[in-house]
């Protein structure tokens, strides 16, 4: 496949006063066509700065950013772009039909009105008013207004914000959709259900680096933890030294425990409590993944156990 973006040696700092905060640190990333990658971390992590990077909203000080090619985001580029970021807005009194005819009349060869309509259902609604709209419907017409130009490269940043499950299954279908186009996709979202539904490949950030560059099911597999829920009379500061455990969390009368070797912890915890009730062991999933990658507590216990 061919690259769409490509991202060497990225770094970027923001300055306040004489104080200097790195946010980005010597990061490389390459983006193949036809891929939605989804961009995951923490709050901090430097996902938002990336982004803004890579649209030129800010300048590239160290490192290059390459999109289509060429180094500069020229007009040519941004034709073939389509962005929604997470503080996306609209004027509340215009209405959806008057948007989307003006965002249209942006590009050189937009898509029709009525595939837009069609696409993300807003036939119904195209003649109210942007601020007499919901949450949802709202993060639909902006999603629109991102798809005007028929993009090669769509950004989305937090698009399902707001949205309630229908709406939301309108967004994944519109973005299945435009995968199977051959349209390269960058989604943020703290969603990891919907990272994991929609993602060909995720990128997680950490203090500004790279730590973790795969698909949904190759960072499942990576993690072979198990999650271990049950209820019991041991506190949980006991839970935590049993063999292998290297996170429990409390959900009511049940604690939920992660572990590297599900037989041992059982074994131990069965033997110190006899009465343990409702016990089950599952695999772990994308969001645990994601905690044991980014969390700082669970990544020193998971040096621990390995030492």
């Amino acid at each position: 496949m061919n690259s769409i973006i490509d991202i060497n040696g990225l770094s970027f700092q923001y300055a306040s006063g004489e104080t200097q905060r790195q946010v980005l640190d010597e990061l490389s990333l390459s983006i193949s066509r036809g891929q939605i990658v989804c961009l995951l971390g923490a709050n901090g992590a430097g996902k938002s700065t990336l982004i803004n990077l890579m649209l030129g909203r800010l300048k590239v000080r160290q490192g290059n950013i390459e999109i289509f090619g060429q180094l500069h985001t020229s007009r040519e580029i941004r034709q073939r772009l389509g962005v929604m970021l997470q503080n996306s807005a609209a004027p509340d009194r215009a209405k959806v039909c008057e948007l989307l005819e003006l965002f249209r009349s942006y590009y050189d060869a937009p898509l029709p009105l009525t595939q837009l309509y069609d696409d993300l259902q807003l036939g119904g609604i195209k003649n109210q008013y942007f601020g007499s709209l919901s949450g949802g419907q709202k993060q639909l017409v902006l999603l629109a207004i991102a798809l005007c130009g028929d993009p090669d490269l769509l950004f989305l940043d937090e698009p399902s914000v707001g949205m309630d499950v229908s709406t939301r299954r309108v967004l994944w279908q519109v973005i299945e959709r435009y995968k199977s186009l051959g349209k390269t996709i960058m989604l943020t979202t703290h969603y990891l259900e919907e990272a994991d539904a929609l993602a060909d490949r995720i990128v997680v950030l950490k203090n500004g680096k790279i730590i973790a560059d795969d698909t949904p099911q190759g960072l499942k597999v990576a993690f072979s933890h198990k999650l271990i829920k049950a209820k019991t009379s041991l506190a949980m500061d006991v839970i935590r030294s049993l063999d292998g455990v290297i996170n429990v969390t409390q959900y009511g009368r049940y604690l939920e425990v992660t572990t590297t070797n599900a037989a041992s912890t059982v074994a131990k915890w069965q033997a110190q409590d006899p009465q343990i009730d409702d016990l089950t062991i599952n695999n772990c999933d994308l969001e645990q993944a994601f905690i044991q990658l980014t969390d700082e507590k669970t990544a020193q216990n998971n040096e621990e156990n390995v030492a």
